[in-house]
C-alpha cells in the first residue's frame, strides 16, 4: 500500500503540472495574438524600425554597352597566285614594308616562257599567211581586170558580127570565173587576218601568264603573313592559293564587336568607344563607332549584330589579332541629380506598409484621386481640348456633358471589373464620347494629338522614391527617370533636390 500522504503529493504535483502547462499555452497564445495583431492590426511605432537612407547627389552618368572583338587592319589584302608552279625566289618576309608594284616572289617561268615562244612562232606563221592571202587577192584582181577587158572586146566584136557566139560565151565565162576568184581570195585574206588576231591574242595571253609569275604587291602596306617558302610548289585550281597577307595601313585599326540584339538599339554611328587589350593592362584606348551592320548573326538562338569600331594606332602598339574589351558609351549626362537604383527598387512590404503616410480619408498613398480631383482633371482636359481643337462654346458644353457621362460609365465598369468583369478601355470610351461632338477635322487633329501624347509617354520612364517624414514614416514621391548607368539613375522634374534623403531599406530594429 502507498502511503496516503504520498498520494496527495502526487495529485498536487500533477495539478501543478497541468496549471503550468495551461499558463504556458496562454502565454504562447498571447504572444501569437500580439505578434500577428502587430503586423495585421495597428501601426507599429516608428521607432521600432531601422530606416536606411541615401542622399540624392549630383553625378556624371554614363550608359555603356560592353562587348569584345578582334583587332584587324582597316584594309587587308590577300595576295595569291593565278598560276601553278614552283616558287623560284621570295623577296618579302614578315613585317616588311612594301609599295604597290614591289616584287614579293617569283614562280619558275620556264614553262610560261616556252608558251610565249610558241605563241610568237604561231603568230609569225599567221602573219605569213596574211601576206600570201593579200598576194592572192592582188593576183585575182589582176586576172579579173584582164577577163573584164577581154569580155568587153568580145561584146564589141559581137555587135559588129565578127565574133562567134561560142567565142563570146567563153569570154563571158572567163570574166565570171575571175570575179569569183577575187571573192575567194578576199575571203582567204579575211580568214588569214582573223587567224592573225587570234594568234596575237594567244601570244598576249602567254605573255600575261609569264608576267603573272612575278608576284607583286597590289598596295602599299606591311606584310603581316607569308604562307610560302622558296622551292614550294603552288597549285592553283578553282581557288587562288594565298601567298602573302598585306595590311594597308596599321596606323589605324578596326574592331568588329558582336552586340546582343537587346542592346543594339542603343548603338549609333559616331558614339565614343573605350577599349583595352590584355597586352597593356591598365591602359585605355579610344575609338568611334563607324558602322552598324544590318546582317544578324544567329548562333544557338543567340542573335547578335556586328558593330565596326575604328581607332588610331599610334606607335603601332595594337597588333592584328589582339582581343579588345570594348565599352561603347550609349548615353552621357554631366551633373545630373541621381538616385541609387536600390532606392528605386524599394517598396514597403508586409508590416512596413503601416509606415506609409495616409492620405485624406485615412487611406495610404496609392496615387488615387477623389471627387475633387476628378473635377480638376475634367477642367484641365476641357482646357486642353478647347485650346488645341478650337472648340466653340456649344461644343464645350456638349463635350463636358459627354465626358461626364463617359467618366461615370468608366467608374461603373471599373467597379464591375473588380468582381471579375472585363476591364474598360478609357481611351476608346473618351474618343467615342467626343466623336458626336467634334467635326471631322477636329477628330483627325484629336487623334494626332493622342498619338503624339502616347509616343511621349512611352519615351518617358517613371518611378517612385520614398522619403522619411519628420515622425519617421514613409511618403511616396513619383519621379521621372532619365539615363541610368546600372548603379545610379538620373532624376528629372521637380520635387526632389540635391541632398534629400531617400529610403533604400526598412527593417525591424533588433
Amino acid at each position: 500500500m502507498v502511503p496516503t500522504s504520498v498520494q496527495r503529493d502526487d495529485k498536487v504535483d500533477s495539478v501543478n503540472i497541468r496549471l503550468i502547462g495551461l499558463l504556458a499555452g496562454a502565454v504562447a497564445l498571447a504572444v501569437a495574438v500580439w505578434f500577428f495583431g502587430f503586423r495585421n492590426g495597428d501601426a507599429p511605432a516608428a521607432g521600432s524600425w531601422q530606416i536606411e537612407t541615401s542622399a540624392i547627389e549630383q553625378r556624371d552618368l554614363q550608359r555603356v554597352v560592353a562587348s569584345s572583338g578582334r583587332i584587324t587592319p582597316l584594309v587587308t589584302v590577300e595576295v595569291g597566285s593565278q598560276l601553278s608552279g614552283q616558287i623560284q625566289e621570295i623577296n618579302a618576309d614578315f613585317n616588311d614594308e612594301v609599295s604597290a608594284g614591289d616584287l614579293l616572289a617569283r614562280i619558275d617561268p620556264q614553262t610560261f616562257q616556252t608558251r610565249v615562244q610558241e605563241a610568237e612562232a604561231s603568230l609569225e606563221v599567221a602573219r605569213a599567211q596574211v601576206a600570201v592571202a593579200r598576194a592572192n587577192v592582188q593576183r585575182s584582181r589582176s586576172e579579173l581586170n584582164a577577163a573584164e577587158r577581154a569580155f568587153s572586146r568580145a561584146e564589141s566584136l559581137r555587135e559588129r558580127g565578127t565574133f562567134s557566139e561560142a567565142q563570146y560565151d567563153s569570154a563571158e565565162t572567163a570574166f565570171e570565173s575571175a570575179r569569183a576568184g577575187l571573192a575567194v581570195s578576199q575571203a582567204n585574206l579575211r580568214n588569214a587576218e582573223a587567224s592573225l588576231q587570234q594568234r596575237t591574242a594567244n601570244r598576249d595571253s602567254a605573255q600575261v601568264d609569264l608576267e603573272r609569275t612575278f608576284i607583286r604587291s597590289p598596295i602599299d602596306g606591311v606584310v603581316i603573313d607569308r604562307q610560302i617558302d622558296e622551292g614550294q610548289t603552288v597549285a592553283a585550281s578553282f581557288n587562288a592559293p594565298v601567298l602573302f597577307l598585306i595590311a594597308q595601313d596599321l596606323s589605324r585599326i578596326q574592331i568588329e564587336a558582336e552586340i546582343d540584339e537587346s542592346d543594339i538599339g542603343q548603338i549609333n554611328e559616331g558614339q565614343a568607344v573605350a577599349f583595352d587589350v590584355d597586352a597593356y593592362p591598365g591602359q585605355d584606348f579610344a575609338g568611334e563607332v563607324v558602322q552598324v551592320r544590318l546582317a544578324a548573326n544567329d548562333a544557338q538562338n543567340v542573335v547578335t549584330y556586328t558593330v565596326v569600331i575604328e581607332a588610331a594606332n599610334r606607335g603601332g602598339r595594337l597588333l592584328p589579332g589582339m582581343t579588345a574589351n570594348v565599352t561603347i558609351v550609349t548615353g552621357e549626362v554631366e551633373g545630373a541629380l541621381a538616385a541609387p537604383n536600390a532606392a528605386l527598387r524599394f517598396t514597403p512590404r508586409g508590416a512596413a506598409e503601416a509606415l506609409i503616410v495616409a492620405a485624406e480619408g485615412g487611406q495610404p498613398q496609392r496615387g488615387g484621386r477623389g471627387g475633387r480631383g476628378g473635377a480638376v482633371q475634367m477642367d484641365a482636359m476641357m482646357e486642353r481640348l478647347t485650346e488645341q481643337l478650337e472648340l466653340t462654346e456649344d461644343q464645350q458644353a456638349q463635350a463636358r456633358t459627354a465626358l461626364r457621362d463617359a467618366f461615370a460609365n468608366m467608374r461603373q465598369q471599373f467597379q464591375a471589373a473588380q468582381s471579375g468583369g472585363p476591364r474598360p478601355n478609357p481611351q476608346a470610351m473618351t474618343r467615342r464620347a467626343l466623336s458626336d461632338v467634334l467635326t471631322t477635322d477636329q477628330m483627325r487633329r484629336y487623334d494626332e494629338l493622342l498619338a503624339q501624347r502616347q509616343s511621349n509617354r512611352d519615351q518617358v520612364r517613371t518611378g517612385q522614391l520614398w522619403v522619411q517624414t519628420e515622425d519617421g514614416r514613409l511618403q511616396a514621391r513619383p519621379v521621372r527617370l532619365g539615363l541610368s548607368d546600372g548603379q545610379f539613375t538620373q532624376i528629372l522634374g521637380q520635387g526632389l533636390e540635391e541632398g534629400d534623403e531617400i529610403v533604400t531599406r526598412v527593417r525591424e530594429a533588433g
